[in-house]
């Protein structure tokens, strides 16, 4: 976590979550019930590891580390299907704040 408090990433995750879920929801409404492909199931993974790892930080105490290292796992997944997916410009736009969300969780 890079500089960033508790509660700011918390926000930043909360944020991103619902990101990943718009973007996921927008993708089947573009392409159909037929397009929860790889890259939907991705999205709504991420998302709800980004809302664990928010609640997590909430709760205050020790952060457990497993719960940011399962989002930063989850969110660099996502960002790897929507590029193999081929980025329209939700998805670009999705994939831009997963990658800021990514850098955050770095060590």
């Amino acid at each position: 976590m890079q500089g960033t408090s508790r509660s700011e990433l918390a926000a930043e995750l909360e944020s991103c979550a619902r990101h990943c879920e718009e973007t996921a929801a927008g993708y089947i409404d573009r392409h159909g019930e037929g397009a929860k492909t790889d890259v939907v199931s991705a999205l709504l993974l991420a998302a709800a590891a980004l809302d664990t790892a928010a609640t997590a930080l909430g709760e205050g105490g020790d952060t457990p580390p497993t719960a940011l290292l399962i989002a930063s796992t989850l969110v660099r997944d996502a960002i790897a299907a929507a590029e193999r997916r081929g980025l329209d410009e939700s998805l670009l736009h999705c994939v831009v704040d997963l990658r800021r969300i990514a850098a955050l969780l770095e060590p």
